[in-house]
C-alpha cells in the first residue's frame, strides 16, 4: 500500500486541531449578512406572486462550532475507502512519475512588473474592434454618476433596469405584471430562441419566499416582459447555467437543494422547474460551474457556503445525451473535494475528508467558474481565488484583497466569480468578481494570467455601507453588463424595496473582454513610468 506523505501531514493537521484563524476574515460589515436557518422547503410551483416579503433576521455567526460538526458530515458510502487507505492519493504520470509540485502563491502582492504601462498600446482586436475607436478605460473611476452614488470607468454608460418593489418599465409602454423581486442574488444571461435574450435572477428572501424570476429583453436590451420562472423556495443565492441554456437555482440554508430552471416560453421545461440531483440531501448551497469541454460528459461543480462544507463534483451517468434530464436522472456520481498540502487536490468519495479539507484549506466557498482545464473559485473567510488546474490535479491560490491597478480597492469578501463568454482565443481571460460588504462595494475584474485587478465600478455614500453587489451577467455579445445592489438604500435586508438591477454599457459597442485605452494613472501613488 502506498501512503501518500502529504495525506499524514493532513491527518496530523486534524489530530492537533488544526484550523483557520477565523479573526481575520470576519467582516466588518457581517451584521447584513442573513442567517441559515433549517427549513423545510417544498417542491416548487411554476408561478407563484409574491404579495409580501419578510423581513430578515439578523445572524449571529460563530466561526467554529465543534460540537455540530457530526450534525454537518455525512456518513461515507458503504465502498468508499478513507483517505490514507487507497492506492495513491496524487496524480501520476502515464509513465507513473509525478508532476513537479507547483507554486502555491498565498499572499503575495502585486509586483511592478505586472502592472500595464501608461503607455501600453493594444495589438489584438477581437470581434472585428478598431483599438482607435476604443473609449473604455477600466480601472478609471473619474465618471461619477452622482443621482445614483456610483463612480465607472471611463467610457461607460450606466442605467436603472429596475427597482425592488416597483413595476418595470416596458419597451411597449407598459408596466410588468409583477415588480421587481426582492434580494436580487445570482444571475446569467441567456439568449432567446426567438431573438434578444433574458436575465435570469435569484431572489435570496427566506421562508419558501425566494425564487428566480426572468427580465426578457429585446436585442437592443429593451425589456419586453418580466415574470417568475419559479417560486416555493428559500434563498436563492447564486448558482449557474448548462450548456443547454438552461438556469440552476441553489438554496443557501441547511436543507438547500438545487432546481433547474428553463427560462426560454419556447421550451417544453418551460414554467415546470425541477429539483436536480445536484444536492444529495442537501445543504447550504451557493454556486454551480459545468466543464463541457467534452459536451457528451459534462461535468459539473457545486459550492457550499459553511465553514465545513464540501465542494462537490456531480458526474452524469454515462451515455445519455445530455440535456435537461442529465441532472435529474439517476446513476450519476458525486465525490468532493480534497486539498492536500504540497499543492495537489484529488476527488474523494470520503465526504467526511472532504469536510475538514475545507474547513482547513478553503472554508465558507463562494463563487466558481470554469474556463479552459481550470477550475476558479473563493472563499469569503480566507478572501483567496483558488485554481485548480483539472488535467494536472494541482491547485494554487492568490489573494483578492490586493494588487489593485488604478482606482479603486477590493478589500472585503470576494462573493460570485463569472466570466464573459463574449470573448476570443487572443483576448485576455477576465475574470469578473463582486464584492460583499464594506463601504465601497462594487465590481472588479481580473486578469488571469498576470493578477492585476481593475475595478469596473465602485458604489459610495452611507446607502451602500454594508451592502452587496450581486447578479453580475453580460449580454450575449458581451457588450452590456448586469448588476445588482442586494440592498441599494433600503432600510432592512429583505425589505420589499430591497435590491437594484443596474446595466453598464461599453459607450464603443464592444465587449467588456475586448480592448481599452491604455490606463494612464493619474495620483502619484499609482503612477507607473
Amino acid at each position: 500500500m502506498i501512503f501518500h506523505p502529504s495525506a499524514c501531514s493532513f491527518l496530523l493537521l486534524l489530530l492537533h486541531g488544526g484550523h483557520l484563524d477565523a479573526t481575520r476574515a470576519q467582516s466588518a460589515d457581517s451584521k447584513r449578512h442573513l442567517r441559515h436557518e433549517d427549513v423545510d422547503s417544498p417542491v416548487p410551483t411554476s408561478y407563484s406572486p409574491t404579495t409580501e416579503r419578510p423581513s430578515l433576521p439578523i445572524p449571529s455567526y460563530s466561526p467554529t462550532q465543534s460540537s455540530k460538526v457530526a450534525d454537518l458530515i455525512a456518513p461515507s458510502p458503504p465502498n468508499c475507502a478513507p483517505i490514507g487507505s487507497r492506492t495513491s492519493a496524487s496524480p501520476t504520470g502515464a509513465d507513473d512519475r509525478r508532476y513537479d509540485p507547483p507554486s502555491i502563491v498565498t499572499d503575495a502582492p502585486m509586483t511592478p512588473s505586472n502592472r500595464p504601462s501608461s503607455s501600453e498600446v493594444p495589438t489584438d482586436a477581437p470581434f472585428g474592434e478598431d483599438p482607435t475607436d476604443v473609449t473604455f478605460r477600466r480601472g478609471d473611476l473619474r465618471k461619477d454618476i452622482t443621482r445614483l452614488g456610483i463612480k465607472v470607468s471611463k467610457g461607460i454608460t450606466v442605467r436603472v433596469i429596475a427597482n425592488a418593489g416597483r413595476f418595470i418599465n416596458l419597451a411597449s409602454g407598459d408596466k410588468s405584471s409583477l415588480p421587481f423581486h426582492s434580494s436580487p442574488d445570482g444571475a446569467a444571461v441567456f439568449p432567446w430562441t426567438n431573438g434578444g435574450y433574458v436575465y435570469v435572477s435569484n431572489s435570496e428572501v427566506q421562508d419558501k419566499r425566494g425564487g428566480v424570476y426572468g427580465v426578457y429583453m429585446d436585442d437592443d436590451g429593451n425589456v419586453v416582459d418580466y415574470k417568475q420562472l419559479l417560486s416555493g423556495t428559500t434563498r436563492n443565492c447564486s448558482g449557474g447555467a448548462t450548456p443547454w441554456h438552461t438556469y440552476v437555482s441553489c438554496e443557501e440554508y441547511g436543507s438547500g437543494q438545487c432546481y433547474q430552471v428553463d427560462p426560454d416560453p419556447a421550451s417544453e421545461h418551460h414554467l415546470l422547474p425541477e429539483k436536480t440531483v445536484l444536492g444529495g440531501k442537501g445543504g447550504n448551497y451557493e454556486a454551480v460551474a459545468c466543464d463541457n469541454r467534452d459536451p457528451s460528459k459534462p461535468i459539473f461543480f457545486l459550492t457550499e457556503d459553511a465553514e465545513f462544507g464540501a465542494l462537490r463534483r456531480f458526474t452524469p451517468k454515462p451515455g445519455d445525451l445530455p440535456g435537461w434530464n442529465t441532472l435529474h436522472a439517476p446513476g450519476g456520481n458525486t465525490d468532493y473535494l480534497l486539498f492536500f498540502a504540497d499543492g495537489y487536490f484529488t476527488w474523494t468519495c470520503d465526504e467526511t475528508a472532504a469536510r475538514k479539507s475545507q474547513s482547513l484549506y478553503y472554508p465558507n466557498v463562494e463563487g466558481i467558474a470554469f474556463w479552459e482545464n481550470n477550475l476558479y473559485f473563493v472563499s469569503k473567510r480566507t478572501f483567496k481565488m483558488y485554481k485548480l488546474d483539472l488535467d494536472k490535479m494541482t491547485y494554487t491560490s492568490s489573494l483578492t484583497n490586493n494588487g489593485m491597478v488604478g482606482d479603486g480597492e477590493f478589500k472585503h469578501q470576494p462573493d460570485q466569480i463569472v466570466r464573459n463568454h463574449r470573448s476570443s482565443e487572443n483576448s485576455t481571460p477576465w475574470l469578473y468578481f463582486t464584492e460583499d460588504g464594506g463601504r465601497t462595494p462594487g465590481v472588479y475584474a481580473i486578469d488571469t494570467e498576470t493578477g492585476t485587478k481593475y475595478s469596473i465600478f465602485e458604489a459610495y455614500g452611507e446607502k451602500y455601507f454594508g451592502d452587496e453587489t450581486t447578479g453580475l451577467a453580460f449580454s450575449p455579445d458581451g457588450s452590456k453588463m448586469y448588476a445588482c445592489f442586494q440592498d441599494c438604500g433600503c432600510d432592512k435586508s429583505g425589505d420589499l424595496d430591497c435590491g437594484c438591477l443596474l446595466e453598464l454599457t461599453r459607450d464603443d459597442g464592444m465587449s467588456f473582454d475586448g480592448e481599452t485605452m491604455a490606463l494612464k494613472f493619474h495620483t502619484l501613488k499609482d503612477a507607473v513610468e
